[in-house]
This record gives structure tokens, C-alpha cells and sequence, in this order.
């Protein structure tokens, strides 16, 4: 499921906007939900309260605030989603460069130009997407990026996922706010075949442990970068320091 995000202070075009979007995501069968703004800061606000866009379709030129200060604003918080900068204005087109946009489209070639540069933006994100995990239930769909989840551990019946937040992962200590956890009436077992990712070890029967957050090894103890200690079974544990020392030495 794509979430798209569409802002652009002329009602007018914006619902232009939003029509080309459906027309196109319709032809190419892509599930989505669009939501529209007519104001940065209200979107921005929204992303900051945990909303997350896969695809952002942004006017430039808006009162309060740019859209050029709202792309840096977003790609904190939402690294991995993908912009489109909309405007009347070429001069804009260096720095909407500079700030890594997808794409470009003048405002004067919209219907030209919009089509071909969403193709491309679903096209990116349908690959980038084979990088995740779907939680899957009759109340709950979400796609979780492979790169967030910390740690998945065993909670009864339950495995619960413990991910980075709003799009980050952890590189730094983080701020409380920025950790999450999901709930999933799954064995560790089955998730972790369902992972089929060599960035994944099952470090005891209760803890799978995403090697890209791992910071070192502290007697029996998994240490991650933002300071949580997880157990490793006393059997796992020569084969685990290998395993490590071997995606360090190849991952980064």
C-alpha cells in the first residue's frame, strides 16, 4: 500500500494534482491512499506525529512555509520517501537538485510530465519495497523497512517488533519518541524465515537481532547503538561474534 501526500496551496491544482495521481496509480494497478494539504506546516505536523508518505508531491512556492524548507524538514524525519517538487519556477530546479528530489515537474507541463515521473517513482519504490516486512492482519497492514527493526523478541504468543521510528535508524543514541513496537501473533521461527535477510540472527530462542544496529559484544550480552543489551545464548555465541565480524567486514 503506497501513501502519497499531495500538498500545494491552489485548491485548484492541487485537486488537479490529485486526479493525475489516481488516473495514474489506478492504470498501474498500484493500491494507495492520498492525502491532501493545502498548508506545509499541517503536514508537516502530521509527519511528526508519526504519519509516514512514501511518495510527496510538493509545491514550491507557499506561504509560512516553502516547500523547499518543508523537503528538508521531511527528509529528516522520512529518509527513505521519495519527493516531487511541482512549480511555475525554474530557478528553483538547481536547488531542488541539491536537495536529492526525485523529480521536477513546471507547473505548465503537468499533465506531460507528471505521469512519467510517478511511473518512475512506483517503479523505484516496488523494488525498494522487497526490502521490507508486511505485518499483515484483519486490522492491521503496514510495511516495515528491513533497516528499522532493531530487534524482534518472543512475548508469550506474541513476537514483538521493536523498530526506529518516522522513517530513522539508529545511528546515534535516540530519543525515547523515536522507538516503536509492533505486536504479531507469529513464532520467531516463522518471522524469521519470512525475513530471508542475512542482516537477521537469532542470538537466543527469544531474540532475533538486526546486525545493522549492532554495536559490539559485551560478555553474553548483544549491545545495540542506542544502548539496549540483549542476551546471546552461550551456544550461539562463537558463531554469532563470526557472524558479525563478517557483516562488519563486508557491510561497512
Amino acid at each position: 500500500m503506497l501513501q502519497v501526500g499531495i500538498c500545494d496551496d491552489e485548491t485548484l491544482l492541487l485537486d488537479e494534482i490529485k486526479k493525475i495521481t489516481e488516473d495514474c496509480l489506478q492504470q498501474l494497478r498500484t493500491f494507495s491512499i492520498l492525502s491532501t494539504y493545502t498548508d506545509g506546516k499541517a503536514l508537516f505536523y502530521d509527519i511528526q506525529d508519526g504519519k509516514r508518505f512514501d511518495l510527496l508531491l510538493l509545491d514550491i512556492e507557499m506561504p509560512g512555509l516553502s516547500g523547499m524548507e518543508l523537503a528538508e524538514r521531511i527528509h529528516e524525519l522520512l529518509p527513505d520517501a521519495l519527493m516531487l517538487f511541482v512549480t511555475a519556477h525554474y530557478k528553483y530546479a538547481v536547488d531542488a537538485y541539491e536537495l536529492h528530489i526525485f523529480r521536477y515537474i513546471p507547473k505548465n507541463q503537468l499533465r506531460e510530465r507528471l505521469s512519467h515521473a510517478l511511473r518512475d517513482a512506483v517503479s523505484l519504490l516496488e523494488t525498494q519495497n522487497t526490502d521490507s516486512y508486511i505485518i499483515s492482519s484483519q486490522k492491521h497492514f503496514e510495511r516495515i523497512p528491513l533497516k528499522e527493526i532493531l530487534y524482534i523478541e518472543k512475548n508469550g504468543k506474541n513476537a514483538v517488533f521493536h523498530t526506529a521510528a518516522t522513517g530513522k535508524t539508529v545511528e546515534s543514541q535516540p530519543e525515547n519518541n523515536t522507538l516503536r513496537t509492533r505486536y504479531i501473533r507469529k513464532t520467531l521461527t516463522e518471522i524469521f524465515e519470512e525475513l530471508h535477510s542475512e542482516e537477521f540472527y537469532f542470538i537466543e530462542r527469544g531474540y532475533i537481532v538486526n546486525l545493522r544496529h549492532v554495536t559490539g559484544i559485551s560478555h553474553t550480552d548483544c549491545i545495540l547503538a542506542d544502548s539496549t543489551r540483549l542476551p546471546i545464548s552461550q551456544n550461539r555465541l562463537s558463531e554469532f561474534k563470526k557472524r558479525l565480524n563478517r557483516y562488519w567486514r563486508d557491510k561497512i
